[in-house]
């Protein structure tokens, strides 16, 4: 076939410049299964060898095309894996993969696909029987035509712990008590700053529980524009709360954690100026009225004087059971397109407590932690419609603010 010219390409369809992607994705992978059976021949014939050019073939493969030894050993490995090898008394040892020999010369798996096969198949338990191996070599196959490397990776993983449940018998550095360290730093203005070292159990952990909240969370309008260390940031803050509201989280002094907040009433009800946090002139009024919704926060109301007006007791905290019942209504957060379980949601007064709004049902509804920053610092309300939330966007998404509800959480039921 001749070469492509971009003069010929850009004459062609685009349904056509996919097909022609496609196949020259399937010519690269056979010729690369040619050259792995070219290498193999190159090593059963010894012939960097006789020659007395080469200690090794892949160090033919490296002078030959100018490759990294990394990869020109890679390369060798495959073939072996793929082609077999030779014995020092030239008997032929039949490939160890001959499944995924056959896949790629079909052109349905890439190079990476044979290297990520290839590592599981051979880093399999040594208590593997023959048949396990030809077993998870046709799995791992499958997937392959299907998925990533990095997927097949992780399957294979999981073939080698269910062949091995018990793994490798630890090792002496294994018993002793993991190391983990966490240095935390309070700054002036009452931000935290800190870093962390982190064992692999405890960091699998972390990064486990983070996952599901870090990905972008785009609206209908407009994308998510956090950079990736914010959506970490938020995410982490999010597990915070979660672990907050646990029952069994440790108290401190015979109390369940709790956030004191100083502040004025008329600033309170404004939303306008700055609240005393544990000792931090660090929140705006607004920010107060948002963390009031649904955490154990005991606000101190200051008058014009700084007099004590009233001591919040944490009573506003929606209870047991209206929580259960806001889950059995919203099943997650009520806001339009979002689709993250109620377990990570907060519960918000859709009429502020501090204007008289009571904590019940039908003054509550549950957002998440994205979400509920959104409806106290943009236009967007929110406000309940037979028994049911829905929201009124701001006009510069919707000239006409036509009101919307989440139906995500309503269709898996």
């Amino acid at each position: 076939m001749a070469p492509l010219t971009p003069v010929h390409v850009s004459s062609l369809s685009d349904t056509a410049v996919l097909d022609a992607l496609r196949e020259a994705e399937i010519r690269r992978r056979q010729l690369y299964r040619d050259e792995l059976v070219l290498v193999a021949e190159i090593e059963a014939r010894g012939i960097t060898t006789s020659r007395g050019i080469h200690i090794e073939t892949s160090a033919l493969l490296r002078d030959m095309f100018n490759l990294s030894s990394p990869e020109a050993q890679r390369m060798v490995a495959h073939a072996e894996a793929l082609c077999g090898t030779v014995t020092p008394t030239g008997a032929r040892i039949d490939p160890q993969l001959p499944v995924v020999a056959d896949a790629l010369a079909d052109g349905m798996i890439s190079p990476g696909h044979v290297e990520a096969i290839r590592k599981a198949v051979t880093g399999l338990p040594d208590t593997a029987s023959p048949e396990d191996r030809a077993i998870a070599e046709k799995i791992l196959c499958e997937a392959a035509i299907t998925s990533e490397p990095s997927h097949v990776k992780r399957l294979g993983d999981e073939i080698a712990l269910r062949l091995d449940p018990d793994g490798d018998e630890p090792k002496d550095k294994d018993l002793l008590r993991p190391q983990r360290r966490l240095d935390v730093q309070e700054t002036r203005d009452g931000r935290v700053l800190g870093r962390f070292d982190l064992d692999t159990e405890t960091g699998a952990l972390l990064t486990t529980l983070l996952s599901p909240h870090t990905a972008p969370q785009p609206t209908e309008d407009e994308p998510d524009r956090r950079s990736r260390s914010e959506r970490y940031g938020d995410a982490f803050r999010d597990i915070l709360t979660l672990a907050a509201q646990c029952e069994s989280t440790p108290s401190e002094a015979g109390e369940p954690a709790t956030l004191m907040v100083s502040i004025t009433l008329e600033e309170l009800k404004s939303g306008i100026g700055h609240g005393l946090v544990d000792g931090y002139w660090n929140l705006s009024a607004a920010q107060i009225r948002r963390i009031a919704c649904d955490a154990a926060v005991v606000p101190v109301v200051l008058g014009s004087k700084s007099e004590i007006l009233d001591i919040g007791r944490a009573t506003r905290v929606v209870p047991r059971a209206i929580r259960r019942a806001l889950i059995r209504r919203d099943r997650g957060c009520s806001f339009p397109g979002c689709a993250k379980k109620a377990k990570w949601c907060a519960a918000h007064h859709i009429l502020e407590w501090y204007f008289g709004g009571p904590t019940a049902l039908e003054n509550l509804t549950l957002v998440c932690h994205y979400h509920h920053r959104v409806l106290h610092h943009s236009e967007w309300k929110v406000r309940m419609m037979q028994g049911f939330p829905e929201y009124i966007p701001p006009s510069y998404v919707d000239p006409e603010r036509r009101p919307r509800r989440n139906t995500l959480h309503s269709m898996r039921t």
